[in-house]
């Protein structure tokens, strides 16, 4: 079962963390699983806290709160050798537009988590939208390919579970000139990608509503996508880029993060392997 183990939650001042307190207390009761609470600054807490850890106490979610004092990312990365909690749990930051020398905290916990990584932005209930998994199917390196394939077992577990239909998303390189015939026209690209998405789905006997296939950059077309089937949650994943190239650049689920609306769930490259046990 995913979510078997215990979530982790990071809590904060900030607008959204009501709001993941709420879903990873949804989450810790439809799977059964412990929820570990950490809050991380010297703010105040938002007025309806003690009522949220009243209706957590009322619950038959079992529980346990801490405050944090030392840095966040060291304090995650010692409770996952003590304890692989199976998912961490934040509100999403709004101010990650705002560029700055240093990654912003949210970034740096899909860099440095080794689990999946849930940042919530909204009340809404995951049953009444769509999932949507934001996938690459037409790349030719295996890791990747196996990095995809987790994404869509992962979207297509909670799809499953919720019983709301699973879409699926494939960004597709622009046409450019000066390179093979099937990369010169846009058409072409786009019908590769329809035609390796369908066969990817097809092997893993897995079923969408709708292959979403169009003209990137991911950034742009995951949350075009979202946007149009009203999407409750995006799986998607992270190749976690460090040093200098992540401090130019970013990593694409970060650029992706800023232009959704919904909840975020992203796995990161390289922690593939436990998700089929997660999912007996």
């Amino acid at each position: 079962m995913l979510f078997s183990k215990r979530i982790l939650v990071i809590l904060d001042s900030g607008e959204h963390s009501p709001k993941a307190l709420h879903r990873a207390h949804l989450i810790a009761e439809r799977m059964g699983c412990e929820l570990e609470l950490l809050w991380v600054g010297k703010s105040e807490p938002w007025t309806g806290l003690a009522l949220d850890l009243a209706a957590l106490q009322a619950s038959a979610v079992c529980f346990t709160q801490e405050v944090l004092t030392k840095d966040l990312i060291d304090s995650v990365q010692e409770r996952w050798q003590q304890d692989h909690f199976a998912l961490l749990v934040k509100g999403c930051d709004p101010r990650h537009s705002n560029r700055r020398l240093l990654a912003p905290r949210d970034w740096q916990l899909l860099r440095e988590t080794p689990c999946p990584v849930l940042l919530v932005k909204q009340e809404l209930h995951w049953a009444d939208g769509r999932i949507l998994a934001a996938v690459n199917t037409t790349t030719d390196n295996p890791q990747l390919r196996v990095h995809n394939q987790s994404i869509l077992i992962l979207a297509g577990f909670i799809a499953h579970s919720l019983n709301v239909p699973l879409h699926a998303a494939v960004a597709t390189p622009m046409a450019m000139q000066g390179v093979e015939p099937e990369m010169q026209s846009q058409v072409l690209i786009d019908q590769r990608a329809q035609r390796s998405g369908e066969k990817v789905l097809s092997e893993m006997n897995l079923q969408v509503a709708q292959l979403h296939v169009g003209e990137g950059p991911p950034e742009h077309w995951i949350p075009h996508v979202s946007n149009e089937i009203d999407a409750s949650l995006v799986v998607m994943g992270t190749l976690a880029r460090k040093g200098m190239s992540a401090a130019l650049l970013g990593n694409t689920a970060e650029r992706i993060l800023d232009r959704l609306n919904t909840d975020i769930l992203v796995l990161r490259a390289g922690i593939d392997q436990p998700l089929p046990s997660l999912m007996t």
